[in-house]
Parts: C-alpha cells; structure tokens; sequence
C-alpha cells in the first residue's frame, strides 16, 4: 500500500488514506473517490478525510 500520490497504482499496489490509514474510499454513490492532500502535498486522503481537510482546513481526528 502507499499513500504517495506519485506512485501508480497496479495490481500490486494499492491506495492508502495518508490520514486514517484506510484501504477503502467509497463516495455515497458507491464510487471509489481518492483525493489528494492540501496540507501534505503529494500525500493520498480517503474521501471522508479529504472532504474534512478541505472544510476544516486541518486533518481529521
């Protein structure tokens, strides 16, 4: 798993929230939704944490 944004993805690597450590970002729709950090550039937020960081402008707890 990584959680830098630089790294494609394959068979063998996957996504991981930069935050809460999440392997799963699911939008309410059920679409797969990975955003990427404003306060770590280059780092990976699930969708839940990436909407948190971007209304609060500070990680979630």
């Amino acid at each position: 798993y990584t959680d830098d944004a630089a790294v494609p993805l394959s068979v063998q690597m996957r996504r991981r929230c930069f935050n809460c450590c999440t392997t799963e970002s699911r939008t309410p729709k059920g679409r797969s939704a990975w955003r990427r950090s404003k306060l770590s550039p280059g780092k990976v937020l699930c969708d839940k944490c990436g909407h948190f960081e971007r209304n609060h402008n500070r990680t979630r707890p």
